[in-house]
């Protein structure tokens, strides 16, 4: 699938007072013309690039390289810096129960589970504000609680739903969501719901819904993801691309392994770039809202909602979690499939610069108390140390070879 679409251009009625070959020149030239300025970028456009994208016959782009957004002068604020008093008081306020209350909670806990039955929910720690533990009930908690203690580190509540008459009711509502792969369901006994995060927006659930027929009971709770991000593209990009390749819905779970590789463009394709030795070059799909834009200085990058990091580059190394998974029944992924081919998928998510991931604030704020250094020193020597790895490639970027360049703790790294 091409979002541009096909290009058109009209056709001219030739005047029949001219020969044939007087009108089949002008004929070809304006095909050729009008070729031309489909399959690739105008010399007035290509001057705005820093490095202008190859364009093959079929009309789309190659980008197989870019360089990373360079280091900033000044390092990046200290952790120290952001964390206002407001949060340390917040934090302070989340702080847990001592061990002691925790270890008579425990054991008032077991003897309430035996002797109430299903009027009793459970315990749980609340703040109000300071933390201490609170043992829930469905009707009569302040009553039922008085029976069993006065402890003032215990408060009773009323509410909720017993776990085991919940359960039926997620198993229940999780099949009828796991063919159109809207999100899992669990259990919130404490609510007394079933509260299922769903991996798409409102108005998608609702066609769903409809054209199921489901009614929905009262102990379902449904959060929404935020409607989609409909920009994928800027129009001006559109030329370049067979596609943006996205997800159709936020991803249910995400593990936090690192990979890393690098992302390029071949023939209109977004592909992970083959390890040296060769290999295939994977598809590449990304999250649901991730935008194809130009950066401040004209290179393709990729643009999440709401990150104040540098944005990632067509053609320079990326990292991401994973792995994540490729379902065939994704209508990003059938978009991906009718555009591009067959192969391998990768899904890359929302990745971010490899170039800029090794940048850690509370790494910098730790050597400069450590060394007796300003953050300015420390983050200056960082960056010596790292051009020295790059320069050594991509090998020795992400070995411990790094903490051995720069001497530094493999633990800050």
């Amino acid at each position: 699938m091409n979002e541009s679409g096909p290009q058109h251009y009209p056709s001219r009625r030739q005047p029949s007072t001219l020969p044939f070959f007087a009108c089949a020149i002008p004929l070809i030239l304006f095909a050729m013309l009008a070729a031309t300025s489909c399959a690739r970028i105008s010399d007035r456009e290509g001057e705005r690039w820093p490095v202008r994208p190859t364009i093959e016959a079929s009309g789309f782009a190659t980008v197989l390289t870019a360089p990373p957004v360079p280091y900033a002068d000044a390092p990046p604020p200290s952790d120290r810096e952001r964390m206002s008093t407001a949060t340390a008081m917040a934090m302070e306020l989340h702080a847990n129960p001592p061990e002691d209350a925790r270890q008579a909670a425990m054991a008032l806990a077991r003897k309430l589970q035996e002797q109430e039955g299903r009027n009793y929910i459970g315990v749980r720690v609340i703040r109000d504000p300071a933390p201490r533990f609170a043992f829930q009930f469905q009707t009569d908690a302040v009553a039922t609680l008085a029976r069993y203690t006065d402890d003032p580190r215990f408060a009773a509540i009323d509410g909720g739903r017993p776990a085991a008459e919940l359960q039926p009711l997620a198993d229940e509502w999780n099949a009828r969501f796991a063919p159109h792969r809207l999100g899992v369901g669990n259990v919130y006994e404490f609510d007394g719901v079933v509260r299922f995060d769903l991996q798409v927006d409102e108005a998608t659930f609702r066609s769903i819904a409809r054209a199921e027929g489901w009614r929905l009971p009262a102990q379902i709770e449904l959060v929404f993801t935020p409607s989609p991000n409909a920009d994928a593209l800027d129009p001006a990009l559109a030329p370049l691309v067979r596609l943006v390749p996205r997800h159709d819905r936020v991803p249910a779970v995400t593990t936090l392994a690192l990979h890393s590789g690098r992302v390029i463009l071949r023939d209109g394709c977004f592909r992970l770039a083959a390890q040296e030795g060769g290999g295939e070059e994977a598809l590449v799909i990304f999250d649901r809202d991730i935008a194809l834009v130009r950066d401040d200085a004209g290179y393709l990058a990729l643009q999440a909602p709401g990150t104040d990091q540098p944005l990632p580059r067509i053609g320079e190394r990326m990292t991401w979690a994973g792995p994540r998974g490729v379902d065939e029944r994704d209508a990003g992924v059938q978009a991906l499939r009718s555009a591009c081919g067959e192969g391998t998928i990768m899904s890359v998510g929302t990745p971010s610069s490899a170039h800029h991931s090794r940048v850690r604030p509370w790494v910098i704020d730790n050597l400069a108390n450590d060394r007796g250094m300003t953050r300015k020193q420390v983050w200056d020597a960082l960056k010596r140390c790292w051009a020295l790895i790059d320069d050594a490639g991509p090998d020795a970027r992400f070995s411990r070879s790094e903490s051995e360049h720069c001497r530094v703790p493999p633990d800050y790294l």
